[in-house]
């Protein structure tokens, strides 16, 4: 992972996390933030503190990004997204060689499927303990 441009997260226990940037590969597809409420009403929703430093080893505020943290059978992989643009989702990472070699529609269609069907793909989003939710 070490010769890609990668996100750093840094979390509470001091483990850290590198994501592969996959925003040129994704490009600016928006996802509908609408999509979020299924996952969001289940209430399979995690709040930690997490540091982030972008590609260019800037800090970035976490409660802008989210992660979705998907379990399939002995795989788990994570997404990391921006909110906010334009009250929409932008994928900008993740911590999975196998979907950062995926093609730009199979990654986006598998972060929908998770927020569409969060208890059929073991998913869960990760948000910073500063995030606000517009149900909140």
């Amino acid at each position: 992972m070490s010769s890609q441009r990668t996100w750093k997260l840094k979390f509470q226990d001091g483990t850290v996390r590198e994501f592969i940037d996959i925003r040129r590969k994704v490009g600016n597809q928006i996802i509908r933030a609408y999509l979020l409420e299924p996952i969001l009403k289940s209430q399979r929703v995690t709040r930690t503190e997490i540091s982030l430093r972008g590609p260019k080893d800037e800090w970035m505020d976490f409660a802008k990004f989210l992660i979705l943290r998907v379990t399939e059978g002995e795989t788990e992989f994570g997404i990391l997204a921006e909110t906010g643009v334009y009250e929409n989702l932008r994928i900008v990472g993740t911590d999975s060689e196998d979907i950062a070699q995926e093609s730009p529609s199979e990654i986006t269609q598998t972060f929908t499927e998770a927020l569409k069907d969060p208890q059929g793909c073991g998913a869960v989003v990760v948000l910073s303990t500063d995030s606000k939710l517009k149900s909140e």
